[in-house]
């Protein structure tokens, strides 16, 4: 067999073409694809950091927040027990107030009927000096009027005694 070694040799043609078809599509690519998809993935790189970059910045404001939040709720939790503790204190206070007023009351009322009980009680004094006075003076009165012996004495004495 003859080889023949020429330029026109199918597989050198082959070759050839496929060389020249891989770097006529390498232009293309590269003037009309390349570039754009280069710039979609730069784009989208950039998006990815920008995202991540927020990420972070999100997560340290509610870091900040959460404490912000933290020392809110302590600070509403000490003004709730102080106003807490002032109620009581209020409340003891009038607690006390409201006791010795009516201590102060039950006082008043307990002298106030020791002044009536005393009165009451001089003003019964006083009628049984009148009634004793009157009951001395009637039987003086009727042995007087009768001016009788000691017998008649003695009986009208008993019988005023009776009477009375």
């Amino acid at each position: 067999m003859i080889e023949r070694f020429g330029l026109l040799d199918p597989e050198r043609i082959m070759a050839i073409l496929l060389w020249a078809t891989f770097f006529v599509v390498l232009g293309v690519l590269q003037k009309f694809a390349w570039k754009p998809i280069l710039a979609a993935l730069k784009q989208r790189e950039d998006d990815i950091r920008k995202s991540v970059e927020n990420a972070d910045k999100i997560k340290a404001e509610l870091a900040a927040i959460e404490v912000a939040k933290a020392k809110i709720i302590d600070e509403a939790k000490e003004k709730g027990n102080a106003l807490i503790d002032q109620s009581r204190k209020v409340a003891n206070e009038l607690a006390v107030q409201i006791e010795q007023r009516a201590k102060k009351n039950a006082e008043e009322i307990i002298s106030s009927a020791h002044q009536e009980i005393e009165g009451e009680r001089e003003r019964v004094r006083n009628a049984l000096k009148k009634e004793s006075v009157q009951t001395a003076v009637y039987p003086a009165e009727k042995i007087l009027k009768e001016n009788l012996d000691n017998e008649k004495n003695r009986n009208l004495i008993n019988q005023a005694m009776k009477d009375v």
